[in-house]
């Protein structure tokens, strides 16, 4: 479909410009803004390689022409693709290099990504409060664009760092914010994250069983839109909160869910997860031949895991399961 859609265009290009020039498209280079554009096509659809090829082509074009800020606009396009990718430390380049030429241009709306982007990967890497400064900054000028979607984004991530850092009340406030006004814009999808975001934050405030409400109320909303991937998160999370909350029956059956859901997404690290918690809870229930067998599993996926890497000299890291703002 991609091929087609890009084949399209490249047909209706070439008529307008033999119109308007005399000459076929193929004769003249095409500009960063329509290599960008290109690239965004092949990114909506995950197609990272093309994207990459696309973006990489606009930034030596925008360089060619000395054109700052598109330099920076390609840069950030680069280091999103790169964090998407989970190679957040070849992304912290490409991001920085992009703020700098921001700082020096006229105002663009992927500045804020750009600064949104950079908090992540400085939370990622330890740095909080750099991260908590980045996204102060993008804070203020999605405001300034009126991007109300991308702000409460951000303030997702700020509220549930301040959680964690010990500003609770200003945390949750900040969370709950966001719940509010993305209830009054009717955006389903961001409630779903602000709901799942403030179950972590009462997660980190070792509060379980309103982080468990939280998540479950997730749930609900997941059975009119299902998300695979987001379901599994939360029956990991409800199965790791039902030693709390005194529900590991329920919590087993979590695990078992969360390891079928993992699994159908070939999220390798995300079922063996959900197998040691499975083990776990069955150890902690008594049920030994359970346990045994969900820890059996749990550790041939580790050592394949291990195998594969060690073949790969691969040295990218795995997700966390716990909480994002306790990483």
């Amino acid at each position: 479909m991609s091929s087609l859609l890009l084949a399209v265009m490249a047909s209706l290009s070439s008529a307008s410009d033999v119109l308007a020039s005399g000459q076929p498209s193929s004769a003249r280079t095409l500009s960063g803004d329509e290599l960008v554009r290109i690239g965004e096509i092949h990114d909506v659809q995950n197609h990272f390689r093309e994207a990459l090829t696309y973006y990489e082509q606009a930034l030596q074009s925008y360089r060619a022409h000395k054109q700052r800020k598109g330099e920076a606009i390609a840069l950030t396009k680069i280091g999103l693709i790169f964090e998407r990718q989970g190679r957040r430390q070849e992304a912290a380049v490409p991001l920085h290099q992009a703020l700098s030429l921001f700082s020096k241009t006229s105002d663009s709306p992927v500045h804020a990504d750009a600064l949104f982007a950079s908090g992540r990967i400085s939370l990622w890497l330890g740095a909080r409060e750099e991260a908590a400064t980045l996204f102060e900054r993008a804070k203020q000028r999605y405001r300034r664009s009126h991007d109300a979607r991308a702000l409460g984004s951000v303030k997702l991530q700020s509220g549930l760092l301040k959680v964690s850092d010990g500003s609770s009340e200003e945390g949750l406030r900040e969370i709950e914010q966001v719940l509010e006004d993305a209830r009054t814009r009717r955006d389903q999808e961001q409630v779903l994250a602000a709901l799942v975001t403030l179950g972590d934050a009462y997660w980190i405030l070792d509060r379980p069983r309103e982080a468990g409400a939280q998540y479950e109320q997730s749930l609900t909303r997941l059975e009119q839109t299902p998300q695979t991937g987001i379901e599994a998160g939360l029956r990991l999370r409800l199965a790791a909160l039902s030693g709390a909350t005194g529900r590991e029956e329920q919590g087993i059956e979590s695990a078992k869910r969360a390891a079928t859901l993992y699994q159908s997404l070939r999220d390798v690290p995300g079922e063996a997860a959900a197998l040691a918690l499975l083990a776990s809870l069955h150890q902690a229930l008594e049920h030994e031949p359970e346990a045994e067998e969900a820890l059996r599993r749990a550790l041939r996926i580790y050592r394949q895991q291990s195998m594969t890497v060690h073949a790969m000299r691969s040295d990218s890291p795995s997700e966390a399961t716990a909480p994002r703002g306790s990483q």
